[in-house]
C-alpha cells in the first residue's frame, strides 16, 4: 500500500514491490521512476498528474491497474510491458509522447475519451481481451504498425489528425471504425482482417491505403467520404464489400485505385450510387460486381456519340508519375526560334519533338 499525495522532486520508486498501491490524484511535480516494479494486487493511479517523465520501464503489472483520468505532461514510457490485468487509461490526457511499443495487453482494456497530444507509439503491441480506443483524439502520430489484436479492435468515434499507421496489422476479432474521422494520411497496407470491418459513416480527407490488405470477413464502408486518393491496389477480399457515399451525395467521385483485386465471392461486392470518373479496375474482374446506380466517365469527341467507358481507358496514354525520369533537353523552333527545355520525360520511351509554328522543332546542344 502506498499513500496518494504531492512529490515535490524526483520520486525513485525503481524495483519497489507494491500490493494495492494508490496513487489516486497523486501529484509529481518532477521526474517519476517505476523502473522494474512490481505492482501486485489493485494499482490505482487515477486522476495522477505527471509533470515530469513518467518511466516505467520494465515494470510489472500483476493485477488491475487504473490510469482513468491522468494527466501526462512530459514523456511517458510503458514500452515492452506486460499488463497481466484489466488496464484502464480511459480519460487521460498524454500531452507529450507515449510510448507502449511491444507491450501485451492480457486483461481488459480501455483508452476511451482519451486525448493524444503527441506521439502514441503502439506499435508491435499485443492486445489479448477486449480492447476500445471509442472517442479517442490522435493529435499528434498514431502508431499501431504490426499490432495484433486477438479480439474486436473497437476504435468507434475515433479521430486522428496527423498520421495514422496500421500497417501489417493483425485483427483476429472484428476491426471497429465506424464514424472514424481521419483527417490525415492513414495506411492499412498488407493488414490482415479476419473478421468483420467496419467503417461506416467513417470520413478520410487524405490519403487512405489499404493496398495488399487480406479482408476475410465482410467489410463496409457504407456512408463513408473519401475527399482524396483511396488504394485498395493488390488488396483480397474473402466476403462482401460494399462502398458508398452518404445520403445527398449521389454521385459522389473518390478517387479510388481497385486494381488487381481478388474478389473470392464478386456476387457479394456492391458499389452503391458511386461515380466511377476517377476509379481505376484494370486487372480486377468485373464479372458478378454489383454496380447500383453508378456513373460512368464518357468518352468521344462528339456529345451525342459518347460511349460509357471505364477510367483505365481514359487513363490509357496519361503517364505514370512513378516512372517519370529527369531529361535536359532543349529544342529550337525552326520557323521563329524560340526555345524551350524539357526537364522531365516517361522513362523506357522515344522522346518525341515538341510542335512550334506548325512544325517539329529541333533538338539542339548547348
Amino acid at each position: 500500500m502506498s499513500k496518494a499525495g504531492v512529490y515535490p522532486s524526483f520520486a525513485n520508486f525503481e524495483g519497489k514491490v507494491f500490493q494495492d498501491a494508490d496513487f489516486k490524484n497523486a501529484e509529481f511535480i518532477d521526474k517519476v521512476s517505476f523502473k522494474n516494479a512490481q505492482f501486485l494486487g489493485k494499482t490505482q493511479f487515477s486522476g495522477a498528474k505527471f509533470n515530469g517523465i513518467g518511466d516505467f520501464t520494465g515494470a510489472q503489472f500483476l493485477g488491475d491497474v487504473d490510469f482513468s483520468g491522468a494527466v501526462f505532461i512530459e514523456p511517458l514510457r510503458f514500452n515492452k510491458l506486460h499488463f497481466a490485468g484489466k488496464t484502464n487509461f480511459a480519460g487521460v490526457h498524454f500531452q507529450h509522447d507515449a510510448y507502449f511499443s511491444e507491450t501485451e495487453f492480457a486483461g481488459d482494456t480501455d483508452f476511451s475519451q482519451a486525448t493524444f497530444h503527441a506521439w502514441g507509439l503502439f506499435n508491435k503491441s499485443r492486445f489479448q481481451a477486449g480492447m476500445t480506443f471509442a472517442g479517442v483524439c490522435f493529435l499528434g502520430s498514431a502508431n499501431f504498425a504490426e499490432v495484433e489484436f486477438l479480439s474486436d479492435a473497437n476504435f468507434p468515434n475515433v479521430r486522428f489528425v496527423t498520421y495514422a499507421n496500421f500497417s501489417k496489422t493483425t485483427y483476429r476479432g472484428n476491426a471497429m471504425f465506424a464514424g472514424a474521422s481521419v483527417e490525415c494520411k492513414a495506411t492499412f497496407h498488407e493488414a490482415v482482417f479476419s473478421q468483420e470491418v467496419d467503417f461506416v459513416d467513417s470520413r478520410f480527407t487524405h490519403l487512405v491505403i489499404f493496398s495488399n490488405a487480406k479482408f476475410a470477413g465482410a467489410a463496409s464502408f457504407e456512408r463513408a467520404v473519401f475527399l482524396q486518393f483511396v488504394d485498395f491496389k493488390s488488396a483480397e477480399f474473402g466476403d462482401a464489400f460494399l462502398i458508398s457515399p452518404p445520403q445527398g451525395t449521389h454521385g459522389l467521385a473518390p478517387e479510388i485505385r481497385f486494381e488487381s483485386v481478388t474478389l473470392r465471392h464478386p456476387e457479394k461486392v456492391r458499389f452503391s450510387n458511386i461515380s466511377f470518373e476517377r476509379i481505376t479496375l484494370m486487372g480486377t474482374n468485373l464479372r458478378g460486381i454489383c454496380f447500383e446506380n453508378p456513373v460512368w466517365p464518357r468518352k468521344g469527341v462528339i456529345k451525342a456519340l459518347r460511349r460509357a467507358v471505364v477510367y483505365d481507358e481514359i487513363q490509357k496514354g496519361t503517364p505514370d508519375p512513378e516512372q517519370v525520369v529527369p531529361v535536359d533537353l532543349k529544342f529550337r523552333c525552326v520557323v521563329c526560334g524560340t526555345e524551350v527545355v524539357m526537364t522531365a520525360a516517361q522513362a523506357d520511351t522515344d522522346i518525341e519533338a515538341p510542335r512550334h509554328c506548325r512544325e517539329d522543332m529541333v533538338l539542339v546542344s548547348d
